[in-house]
C-alpha cells in the first residue's frame, strides 16, 4: 500500500532533506512530487492525488496558507502538515483552523518527522480497514434483506424474530464504532424497503436514528414485527389458507429436481388458474419464481454453513443436479456465482 506524499517548499535543500527522511522512514512512503510554491502544488495535487501534503508557509507566488485555503475550497481531503519556523506560529495557528493535521518546526528534527508521519500513516491504514469492514458489513446486510422480507411477506413471525436476531448478532460481531453499526441497521431497513417497493407493497420499514445503539436495535425488531402485522392485517387468511399448505409442500419437496407445479396442484386439488391468482396475491410471485428463490436461499445457507460440501453438491441438495444451470440461476438471483458467494462469506 503506497502512501503518497507531496512536498511544497521554495528551499531545495529542505525538500531534499524531507525526501531522504521520508523514504528512509517507511517503504510504503512515496514522494509523488515536490513543488516550489502553492500554485505549482495545486496543479500537482490535482494530478497526483496525494494522501499527505507537507507545505512551507512562506513561499513566492502562492504561500502555504493560500494553498491550504484553496485545497479546502476545492473539497479535497489530503492530510496537510505545515513546516513552520518559530517566528511563524501565528500563521500556523491560523492554518490549524482549516483542519491541518499537524506541523513540523524548523530546524527539522528527524525523529519528530518520523514519529509524526508514522502516526498519520497508521491512521490512514485504520481508515482504509474500517472502510473495507463497513463495505463487507453492508454487503452482508443487503444479502439478508431479501430473506427477511420474504419471511415478513409469508407472515412467519417466528422466522422473522430469529432472522432479526441473526442480523443483529452479525452487526455486533464487527469491530466498528457504534455509529457505523447504527448506519448498518439503517442500511438493512432501506434494503428491505427496496424489496417492498419492488413488490409494489405500501410497507414503510421506517427506522430513525437514535442516540443509543441498543435503542435502535429495539426499534429494528419493532419495525419488522409492525410491518409483519400490516401484512397479516391486509389478508384474508381463511380464504387463502390453501397457500400456506402450498408453501409447506414447496418447503418439503424443493430438493427434488422432479418437483413440478402439477404435483403441487394434485396435492391441493385446485385449478391452475385459481392457484396462480391466490399464490400471486399472497407471495407477489409466480410458483416458479418462488421455488427458484427458495432453493437459492437454501443454497446460500449450505454454502455458508457447510464448507465441506462442494458447490455442485450444494446444487444437488437444493434440486439442481445440473451444475451449470444451478450456477446460472444462483448468479441471476444473488449477483455472484456460488463459488464467489462462499469466498465472500
Amino acid at each position: 500500500m503506497s502512501y503518497r506524499i507531496l512536498l511544497v517548499d521554495d528551499e531545495p535543500m529542505i525538500k531534499l532533506s524531507m525526501r531522504k527522511i521520508l523514504t528512509d522512514t517507511h517503504p510504503d512512503f512515496v514522494i509523488v512530487g515536490d513543488a516550489m510554491d502553492g500554485q505549482e502544488a495545486l496543479e500537482m495535487a490535482e494530478r497526483e492525488q496525494p494522501h499527505v501534503i507537507i507545505t512551507d508557509i512562506s513561499m513566492p507566488v502562492m504561500g502555504g496558507l493560500e494553498l491550504i485555503r484553496a485545497i479546502h475550497e476545492k473539497g479535497w481531503k489530503p492530510e496537510i502538515v505545515i513546516l513552520s519556523g518559530y517566528g511563524e506560529f501565528d500563521y500556523a495557528r491560523e492554518a490549524l483552523r482549516y483542519g491541518v493535521a499537524d506541523y513540523i518546526l524548523k530546524p527539522i528534527r528527524v525523529s519528530a518527522v518520523k514519529e509524526l508521519m508514522i502516526g498519520l500513516y497508521e491512521k490512514h491504514r485504520e481508515r482504509i480497514e474500517c472502510c473495507r469492514t463497513k463495505s463487507d458489513l453492508m454487503f452482508q446486510c443487503l444479502q439478508v434483506s431479501g430473506g427477511l422480507f420474504e419471511l415478513i411477506w409469508k407472515v412467519d413471525e417466528r422466522g422473522v424474530k430469529a432472522a432479526a436476531e441473526e442480523v443483529v448478532r452479525m452487526i455486533l460481531s464487527y469491530e466498528l464504532p457504534d455509529e457505523q453499526k447504527k448506519e448498518s441497521l439503517l442500511d438493512t431497513a432501506a434494503a428491505i424497503r427496496h424489496q417492498a417497493e419492488e413488490r409494489g407493497t405500501p410497507l414503510a420499514f421506517d427506522l430513525v436514528w437514535r442516540e443509543q445503539l441498543s435503542e435502535m436495535i429495539q426499534d429494528f425488531h419493532g419495525m419488522l414485527l409492525h410491518e409483519l402485522g400490516q401484512v397479516r392485517g391486509s389478508r384474508n387468511w381463511g380464504k387463502h389458507s390453501v397457500i400456506h399448505e402450498a408453501i409447506a409442500v414447496i418447503q418439503a419437496r424443493y430438493a427434488d429436481p422432479q418437483f413440478k407445479l402439477e404435483e403441487l396442484l394434485s396435492v391441493l386439488n385446485i385449478s391452475v388458474t385459481h392457484f396462480y391468482n391466490m399464490f400471486k396475491q399472497e407471495t407477489g410471485k409466480s410458483f416458479i419464481s418462488y421455488l427458484i428463490e427458495y432453493r437459492i436461499e437454501q443454497a446460500k445457507g449450505l454454502l455458508s454453513q457447510q464448507k465441506q460440501l462442494k458447490t455442485y453438491e450444494v446444487g444437488e441438495r437444493v434440486g439442481y443436479p445440473d451444475y451449470p444451470h444451478f450456477t446460472k440461476l444462483f448468479k441471476k438471483v444473488v449477483g455472484v456465482t456460488p463459488s464467489e458467494y462462499r469466498k465472500i462469506m
